[in-house]
């Protein structure tokens, strides 16, 4: 009779435990990738089924680029993405109701690599005039954050965007390979991991590398948010718990990620698109060598937000970017914390 109780209460558990996970909220996240280290929490979220934890089913759109991604969003596509900063404000400029919720990096997570035949030739940024840099993909709206960061490189070499040809380059292994090898151009604001293995088989150079927040944080004058978590105004607004639960998905993802090796991190990920274990090892060496590109929660660094409000203005377009106050989007999705 205990047996048949025990398999009674077993059974009805499973049912409760179907039954919650049938009723899982699908939250569809437009993202760059895959495969990209700057977006690397993203992915992992879905590894370490964070978002079960909060009752959510989280499904991953990828794109070649954040403006593209938050085009995604704008057109009702999905309700959350996380692209660069700079590339949010940017859309907010041009009126996109979009609002940034949450960081997931802590420095300006880039590297400037070379074609193969330019190793040797061109030794720094002033030495790239006249010729074509890929970034990653922008629209009519928005600039890539790439696009910015170039830019801004150019500038601190005495340069400025008409002294070079910007092109699309796309965000992922397969693209930024392609524009180098096929010589589409002579230099790309790539991601890692990358450039590291470009690299490493001598199909291109590193001429700066921006992972290491401390270089980051010399470059751009303080720490700097490059990934970062948005959503529409009408989901903030109409659909407030959602965004707060994928906040604390989010949170319990970076807080995995501190408590565990760079080894584990890649493990878990062995069966998300764009990560390879067979490329792991240099993966592995990109991540020991930066411990700290990633904050321990999403919650936003009020010094992050100013170097990065700073450099967005440095690098403004028009009057509209110019003019934009961070404070007019930044936002966090739980209403007892502030930015």
């Amino acid at each position: 009779m205990l047996i048949i109780k025990l398999t009674v209460r077993s059974f009805l558990f499973c049912l409760l435990l179907l039954s919650s996970l049938s009723r899982a909220e699908t939250i569809n996240l437009a993202v760059p990738g895959p495969g990209s280290l700057v977006y690397l929490p993203v992915q992992l979220a879905v590894a370490v089924e964070a978002d079960k934890a909060e009752g959510l089913d989280l499904k991953l759109r990828f794109f070649s680029g954040g403006p593209l991604a938050l085009r995604d969003l704008s057109e009702h596509n999905s309700d959350f993405t996380v692209a660069g900063l700079p590339a949010i404000a940017s859309a907010r400029a041009d009126k996109m109701p979009v609002l940034a919720i949450g960081q997931l990096s802590q420095a300006a997570m880039v590297s400037l690599i070379l074609r193969k035949d330019l190793k040797g030739k061109v030794h720094n940024i002033a030495q790239l005039k006249g010729r074509r840099i890929g970034v990653n993909t922008s629209t009519r709206t928005a600039r890539s954050t790439s696009q910015m960061l170039a830019e801004y490189l150019l500038n601190n070499a005495g340069l400025n965007a008409d002294d070079v040809q910007i092109i699309p380059a796309g965000q992922t292994r397969e693209a930024q390979r392609s524009a180098l090898i096929g010589e589409t151009v002579d230099a790309v604001m790539g991601d890692e991991p990358f450039a590291t293995e470009l690299a490493s088989k001598n199909e291109a150079s590193i001429l700066l590398d921006l992972y290491n927040p401390q270089r980051s944080r010399e470059l751009l004058g303080g720490p700097f948010v490059h990934a970062a978590l948005a959503t529409r105004e009408d989901v903030f607004k109409e659909h407030r718990l959602v965004a707060v639960k994928v906040q604390h998905m989010f949170d319990k993802t970076l807080q995995w990620m501190n408590s565990h090796s760079a080894q584990e991190i890649l493990d878990k990920l062995a069966n998300q698109p764009g990560f390879d274990p067979q490329r792991n090892q240099i993966l592995l060496s990109v991540m020991q060598r930066n411990p700290k590109m990633y904050p321990v929660q999403c919650a936003w660094d009020p010094k992050a937000i100013l170097t990065t409000e700073r450099f967005f203005h440095g690098m403004a377009a028009d009057q509209a970017e110019s003019s934009l106050h961070f404070s007019e989007f930044v936002r966090n999705a739980s209403p007892e914390v502030r930015p």
